[in-house]
């Protein structure tokens, strides 16, 4: 069992010194290659600061593939870990979380607008008000994020986001994150537009296992492990608002 004093690392990034993070999120930079080789890293139990690649703790693997073949101690085997740790960004998982956190966003922004301005929901359509609740939610999500770490969406299905250096987002980073993801993931909503860039972050996700806005700003998106009946219900909410959309 490693003891917390080994499970605590520091890393040089940017020349600047970065950190804590556990053992596990330091794998995860390397993974998604936020990391590499060279990168000096230390903790506690060393005597000194040495290069990723020369720790016997870190196999060659780790470099050849997308997937870390180390076990963390909190999985009991290596099936347990490979489920917990998928290569490639996981998109599906990512756009469920994203979809999930809007639609309840969207429930929300709808009931108190039907209440405050009853004629504005009836006179404007679906898409324009999909578009508006977009664009609030650019400003809303860092607010949650800077305040409680995370949203109900990630939670839900077992998802962190961190700054590479291991720590909660402030509202700053949070928001610029926000902006490309709901700007250039999403395309704001607009049809055609959106699809298109759906279709560029996704490829991003399954080539380099990071989207661009990650990799830019500095942010590490952590996925656990996620059964499916949780996959299901986080897809089932923004399904059944898209078919009440079109039915209405």
């Amino acid at each position: 069992m490693e003891s917390n004093k080994e499970n605590v690392w520091f890393f040089i990034k940017d020349s600047q010194q970065q950190g804590p993070v556990c053992l596990f999120e330091l794998k995860k930079l390397i993974e998604q290659r936020i990391l590499t080789g060279d990168t000096f890293v230390w903790n506690k139990s060393m005597d000194c600061w040495q290069m990723v690649k020369s720790l016997e703790i870190f196999s060659e693997s780790i470099f050849k593939s997308t997937r870390i073949h180390l076990l963390p101690d909190k999985f009991k085997t290596k099936v347990e870990y490979e489920e917990a740790t998928y290569p490639n960004g996981r998109p599906y998982v990512r756009y469920l979380a994203r979809f999930f956190d809007l639609s309840i966003f969207s429930i929300v922004f709808i009931i108190s607008i039907s209440i405050l301005f009853p004629t504005f929901i009836a006179e404007t359509s679906n898409l324009f008000i999909f578009i508006i609740s977009l664009i609030l939610w650019i400003i809303v999500e860092p607010a949650i994020i800077a305040i409680f770490g995370n949203t109900f969406g990630r939670v839900f299905l077992n998802t962190k986001i961190k700054s590479v250096n291991g720590e909660n987002l402030n509202f700053k980073t949070a928001f610029k994150r926000s902006f490309f993801v709901n700007v250039l993931g999403m395309g704001l909503g607009i049809p055609i537009l959106n699809f298109i860039c759906f279709f560029l972050s996704y490829r991003d996700l399954k080539v380099r296992g990071m989207s661009t806005w990650d990799h830019k700003i500095g942010t590490v998106i952590l996925y656990g492990k996620v059964s499916i009946s949780r996959l299901c219900i986080a897809g089932s909410l923004p399904i059944g608002m898209l078919a009440a959309g079109f039915y209405i």
